[in-house]
């Protein structure tokens, strides 16, 4: 075995790791906040439809927002992080001479490593991955606080919070759209405005 294909193997080895050990940190039985969905719980199942059908959207809407939050970070940070491992190790892989002795190979493996760390940022920026992940996140913190709040008063007047949900998860899409007012939504029957 050549000393390239073993630094390729070390490095792919390193990167399978980083992945795996980024997935299960943001699986959902690590999300913060689960304090307050188990508080939330008996409300949820409680016989007043109300507070239920309002414990329900909170848990369920945080829920989501958290999973899809750390789907965000987990492809904003990994391809950022690997954008810089791969950039750093192609100048690293050029300089190097008792690992790879053949030029053609230094300088392939250089290339690829380039234009992957190029891709992954410009895939990452392209497609908004950060503002994705700030959405999220601060749509589950809103939703979270309004948790809170719902605990707070255990649940009285828990449809006044209705109104609290439903403006965090719009803010949460105007946000990734980066949009800061929504477009006029036009009533069935009226005529648009002009």
């Amino acid at each position: 075995m050549t000393r390239c294909s073993r630094l390729l193997r070390l490095l792919l080895v390193v990167l399978a790791a980083g992945g795996a050990i980024l997935y299960f940190s943001q699986s959902e039985g690590h999300l913060r906040g689960d304090t307050m969905k188990e508080m939330l719980e008996p409300f949820a199942k409680g016989k007043d439809a109300d507070k239920a059908a309002v414990a329900k959207a909170i848990i369920g809407n945080y829920t989501e927002t958290r999973q899809i939050a750390a789907l965000w970070s987990g492809l904003y940070w990994g391809f950022t992080w690997a954008a810089a491992v791969f950039g750093a190790l192609s100048g690293l892989i050029l300089k190097l001479e008792s690992y790879i002795s053949e030029e053609k190979v230094k300088k392939d493996i250089a290339a690829v490593l380039t234009v992957s760390a190029a891709v992954m940022i410009t895939v990452s920026t392209g497609g908004e991955f950060q503002r994705k992940w700030q959405a999220n996140r601060l749509a589950a913190a809103t939703i979270e606080e309004i948790g809170y709040d719902y605990l707070a008063v255990k649940g009285e007047n828990s449809l006044t919070l209705v109104p609290r949900i439903r403006d965090a998860l719009k803010h949460r899409h105007m946000a990734i759209l980066g949009k800061q007012e929504p477009d006029a939504v036009v009533k069935p029957g009226a005529a648009p405005a002009q």
